[in-house]
């Protein structure tokens, strides 16, 4: 029994480990996450696919499971604006600032998700609320 605890604890500890080691490749990973989450939402708003609440619904909160994944701390830690990031330094100059405009967008985010858009037209009212959220931090903490 203490062999399988030891060997359970070992593999958790890893994996904690394994996340934690790269937040440049974690942060990289959520944030192509939920771009192709609203791609595809953007991609029914223009009539590329058939609208469909049910999807829009599902998509909406799979956005905001992809949002909980956000731990600026862990996410951003500090020396992790060197390497393949489109992180500005500004993150990290103004930590504060950076985590309100995350906030900003929880708070967007979770209006849509409480009220998901029923036709075409709300769907582009609602994406271009959420770019709204978005670009809170692409504009000042992202590189061009």
């Amino acid at each position: 029994m203490r062999k399988l605890i030891l060997a359970i604890s070992t593999v958790a500890l890893a994996v904690t480990a394994a996340y934690a080691a790269d937040p440049i490749a974690d942060r990289r990973a959520i944030m192509k996450e939920r771009g192709n989450l609203v791609g595809g939402l953007a991609k029914m708003a223009k009539g590329e696919t058939a609208f469909d609440a049910a999807v829009v619904s599902a998509t909406l909160k799979k956005l905001e499971a992809n949002e909980q994944k956000v731990d600026i701390d862990v996410l951003f830690p500090p020396g992790s604006d060197k390497g393949d990031t489109k992180a500005a330094p500004r993150i990290w100059e103004d930590m504060a600032g950076f985590k309100a405009a995350n906030d900003k967008y929880q708070v967007v985010l979770q209006q849509v998700v409480a009220a998901p858009a029923q036709d075409v037209a709300a769907l582009g009212a609602q994406i271009n609320t959420l770019g709204g959220g978005c670009g809170g931090c692409h504009q000042s903490f992202r590189l061009k």
